[in-house]
């Protein structure tokens, strides 16, 4: 038998996987203290996110590696509609350049496709050629060029911070109420 690749759905056997490819992306994209954990993973795998893992097997002996993954979640735009944000796509530094990444991405395209939704957007660091060379090849489009939007973000210490700031609306003389079932 020659050698495999095949992709599927992630489910919770993938964790440790996932977790292991997460931390070796996290390193290559400069990151590394921020890789979440197998616990994470387990807990926003179902319920959040969605994920497929692209497995190597290299004989009919042996059972397959998972040696690349990606997940999404599900989101809404009142200007394009319902699309899909791809969070992370990652394959093995040893599997690259066999067709992998192309693999996973056509599965993108066709959950996409197939769920009615309209896109499927996802970041790339600015400095990552390898991958915006490997994106132009499938027409993806660089968001910033295309619509002229800057992604902003508020993070961990920034965040609770802004979560902890109460609100007001000085031009209408009151506060802002907590909204119900927050």
């Amino acid at each position: 038998m020659e050698t495999a690749y095949s992709v599927r759905l992630a489910c919770l056997r993938d964790v440790d996987d996932i977790a292991r490819l997460a931390k070796a992306l996290a390193v290559f994209e400069r990151r590394s203290e921020n890789t979440a954990t197998a616990a994470d993973i387990a807990e926003n795998l179902t319920s959040l996110a969605h994920g497929l893992v692209l497995e190597y097997k290299a004989s009919h002996d042996e059972s397959p590696e998972v040696v690349g993954y990606t997940h999404w979640t599900y989101n809404y735009d009142t200007v394009v509609g319902r699309y899909v944000n791809m969070n992370e796509l990652y394959v093995d530094s040893n599997h690259r350049g066999r067709g992998g990444g192309s693999a996973l991405m056509h599965y993108m395209a066709k959950i996409c496709r197939e769920k009615g939704f309209n896109g499927l957007r996802w970041l790339v660091f600015d400095w990552n050629e390898p991958a915006k060379k490997f994106y132009s090849k499938i027409n993806a489009k660089n968001w910033y060029e295309t619509h002229n939007v800057v992604t902003m973000h508020v993070y961990e210490q920034d965040l609770m911070k802004l979560a902890e700031r109460k609100p007001t609306i000085e031009q209408l003389g009151g506060n802002v109420s907590e909204p119900d079932d927050v």
